[in-house]
């Protein structure tokens, strides 16, 4: 085999070890954002089941302080809408809120790479 044979072959190696990073580094990212996404949903469905069940709780004892179940249902929906309203006016400090957790999430082993590297 000639030197120039030699050299390709040994730059496929380099090249082939290069792109099973790559796929390896790809895959890594990808399950740590999904397993983010999960907990995020999970964590979404907890707090959704909390809201709902104080909701029924703030009318149950609305309605045993004398309201009507009227009433009561009432207070409860303007309740739901003051949090929808404050929802919606911290919409830009939430969102911030995850788009950098997201980053940070798919980021957080570069930062330990650039860091090793300092040494």
């Amino acid at each position: 085999m000639s030197i120039f044979g030699q050299i390709k072959e040994q730059i496929t190696r380099v090249a082939d070890v290069y792109i099973r990073l790559i796929k390896v580094n790809i895959i890594g990212k990808t399950a740590s954002l999904f397993s983010y996404i999960i907990y995020a949903m999970i964590g979404m469905f907890v707090f959704f089941c909390f809201i709902i069940f104080t909701g029924l709780a703030i009318t149950e004892c609305m309605i045993a302080a004398g309201l009507s179940h009227m009433a009561a249902s009432l207070i409860t929906a303007g309740f739901y809408f003051l949090l929808l309203f404050l929802l919606l006016a911290l919409r830009k400090k939430i969102t911030g809120f995850f788009a950098g957790s997201i980053i940070r999430v798919l980021t957080e082993d570069d930062d330990a790479e650039d860091e090793d590297d300092n040494e």
